[in-house]
């Protein structure tokens, strides 16, 4: 017995030789269309002329074919079996099995046109990755140059600066280099976020893991911003919380740098009241200590949507911020930046005409047993390592030499100034000095090309320090310039505090 579904899927008829039907043997597929002593053809035009060359006991498939029954239509494969007398034809009801069919196959087309725009589009998209590669080198190239030429001339202003404001002047002219200094410094911090944020995006941000002491770190951050800060109704308040001696391995440089753009920033908003930065422990698993600080103001305040905006970059949440406060608006881009470099966290709070306190969080591993080893924190009195010390300086510019000279001089340094490396190589040879100031790019023979030739150095000379003076501060060129045999990198601008603190420490060590 065949299921009623089955039926529904075929019909069997029998038909003369002259496409006559005889009956209807079995099925129910269409069996309207299919009436004794009516004409196949009605219903199956197609099988006109394949009458005819059937041969007798062979059976003969028609597949794919179309069958038309008033205003329906059917797609259906064909079986035709002639015998003596009449020929059997069975109708196989295949139109879900074709529309399904139909249906892959223009998925299929569908697929193979979507996979032909995916390949032109990557192709597309690899040009526009070396277009936007070749961009950021050039990019990186013209921040490099950039860098240089802006940190040269303004170690020129700092340093002279600084100069100016040691020597015995009036009170108004204490003011004004005072000024010069902070506008100066504040030059600085804008090239320097400009330069990190590049480097953040190109994705070129190294850390270091280093020891260092926090409270050392908090310390000198608070120090900087009492003494930035010149509003009598503003207290700076620390509270550390941790034991002093308390050392973590982490990078104290980006460290420093989230905790002071944080704090500068509150301060800047805040006219009265206070600005308070706590250090606590929030947890302590195995060697992991997770450490929170908190910078709080009693500032002007943000708003809900205010807060959501402050990450960006350039955002300033007045349009007059710029131009009365001087900064670009990166430096809280800059420290959402580095947090998330360093696995931390950032959350902000803040209530309009109430105040702002940021959260930052990080996990940093426990130093169990702190060895002795020197940094920049280490204290040294420079005048007593560097008196009589006979130092060489190789710098082309003469505002530099002029700057350098002038602090070594006040710290009774014997002195050796040249213009190239060339000269530099002529007086390694012959002379036997403590120290070495060597900048980069001089004409001649380069600062780091220099230091290649020391086979031909007083054999003296092949074991004091050799210090780098460079504007070129991008990491991967300090590490180069490390590799290359400088023991130090003396950065471009420099302070006199930080110029001497380098030397004494280079001195020290060796």
């Amino acid at each position: 017995m065949i299921p009623s579904k089955i039926k529904l899927l075929f019909i069997q008829v029998e038909i003369d030789p002259n496409g006559t039907i005889i009956a209807v043997l079995s099925g129910e597929f269409s069996r309207e269309a299919f009436q004794k002593d009516a004409t196949i053809f009605t219903v199956a035009p197609f099988l006109e002329g394949t009458l005819d060359a059937l041969t007798i006991n062979e059976p003969f498939l028609l597949e794919g074919m179309l069958l038309t029954f008033g205003n329906k239509e059917f797609n259906v494969d064909v079986e035709l079996l002639r015998t003596e007398k009449n020929i059997t034809v069975l109708f196989h009801n295949r139109t879900s099995v074709y529309k399904y069919i139909d249906e892959l196959n223009q998925k299929r087309n569908d697929l193979f046109f979507v996979k032909r725009k995916i390949a032109e589009n990557n192709k597309e998209l690899e040009k526009l990755r070396v277009l936007a590669d070749k961009a950021n080198e050039e990019k990186s190239r013209f921040l490099a140059m950039m860098s240089h030429e802006i940190r040269n001339p303004l170690n020129g202003i700092l340093g002279n600066a600084e100069l100016l404001a040691s020597e015995n002047l009036s009170e108004k002219a204490k003011i004004h280099s005072e000024h010069i200094i902070h506008s100066g410094k504040s030059l600085k911090v804008i090239v320097d976020d400009i330069l990190d944020l590049s480097r953040i995006e190109a994705g070129k941000l190294n850390l270091v893991e280093e020891e260092v002491v926090l409270q050392n770190i908090v310390n000198n951050c608070i120090s900087n911003l009492e003494i930035a800060n010149n509003n009598a109704k503003v207290t700076i308040e620390n509270n550390f919380n941790l034991k002093s001696d308390k050392k973590i391995v982490g990078d104290g440089v980006r460290i420093s740098q989230v905790l002071s753009n944080l704090l500068t920033n509150a301060l800047k908003f805040t006219k009265e009241g206070y600005v308070k930065l706590s250090t606590d422990l929030a947890e302590q698993i195995d060697k992991k200590n997770t450490i929170t600080f908190v910078v709080e103001d009693s500032g002007r305040g943000m708003t809900k949507d205010q807060t959501q905006q402050i990450f960006e970059e350039y955002k300033q949440n007045n349009l007059d911020d710029n131009r009365i406060l001087r900064g670009a608006g990166l430096g809280l881009a800059i420290v959402k930046r580095l947090v998330t470099a360093m696995d931390g966290s950032i959350a902000v709070e803040s209530k309009l005409g109430v105040g702002t306190k940021f959260t930052v969080q990080f996990s940093f591993k426990n130093v169990l047993e702190a060895k002795q080893h020197f940094t920049e924190e280490t204290t040294i009195e420079n005048s007593s390592i560097l008196k009589e010390k006979n130092i060489l300086i190789a710098d082309d510019d003469t505002m530099n030499q002029f700057i350098v000279k002038n602090f070594l001089n006040k710290e009774q340094a014997n002195i050796t100034i040249v213009n190239d490396g060339l000269e530099a190589l002529e007086k390694l040879k012959k002379e036997v000095y403590d120290l070495v100031l060597l900048d980069i790019n001089m004409p001649n023979l380069k600062g780091d090309e220099l230091l290649k030739k020391n086979e031909n150095f007083h054999f003296k000379n092949k074991q004091i320090p050799f210090l780098a003076l460079t504007a070129n501060t991008q990491e991967k060129e300090v590490k180069n310039y490390i590799e290359s045999g400088f023991t130090a990198i003396i950065s471009k601008p420099f302070s006199k505090e930080i110029f001497l603190k380098k030397i004494s420490l280079a001195l020290y060590k060796n």
